[in-house]
């Protein structure tokens, strides 16, 4: 098992995030580190349910997340460029394109323990566990997440609706699995 340091793993993010190919540079150092996914689960044994904003500055937002099984969380957008590395559990990510009767269903992906997959800011897609498992997370997004305007999109028509708590929660469905 290879050594992952929370703290050193967040600074070398912030590096990352400033300057040309920020996108690319941190996607380099999540696939790097996301290749031993047991080595990144041994360092968040803190941490548990379903998100904890582990560092966020104007330029990046660094976020735990757990999806818990049987939810299917609604389509949503980030606004910023996004990378997701997944360290314990199975996720299926669904991506979408809104069209002018609905969303569209693009494609789906399956991620399990040591996948990394990067988003761009107009990417819309929802997440469900794969099973009856938590799914666990490590989520760099490019900018200030929490501070920016972002929307859910209804199931069935595709209208756009501004994210806030209580909308995330009315949209959430069970998984499809």
């Amino acid at each position: 098992m290879t050594s992952f340091v929370l703290q050193q793993f967040v600074s070398s993010l912030r590096e990352a995030a400033i300057g040309e190919d920020s996108a690319g540079r941190v996607r380099r150092l999540m696939t790097e580190a996301f290749r031993d996914p047991a080595a990144v689960r041994a360092a968040m044994t803190g941490f548990s349910g379903e998100e904890e904003i582990l560092f966020e500055d104007d330029n990046l937002s660094i976020w735990y997340v757990g999806f818990d099984p049987g939810k299917h969380v609604p389509p949503h957008d980030h606004q910023v460029d996004a990378t997701i590395g997944v360290y314990d559990g199975d996720e299926i990510n669904h991506f979408y394109l809104a069209a002018a009767d609905g969303l569209q269903l693009k494609s789906s992906k399956s991620l399990g323990p040591g996948t990394v997959i990067s988003m761009r800011p107009d990417t819309i897609h929802s997440v469900e566990t794969a099973n009856d498992r938590w799914s666990f997370g490590i989520h760099v997004y490019l900018g200030p997440l929490s501070r920016i305007e972002r929307s859910l999109f209804d199931w069935e028509s595709g209208e756009r609706i501004p994210l806030d708590d209580d909308a995330f929660a009315r949209y959430e469905r069970p998984s499809f699995t």
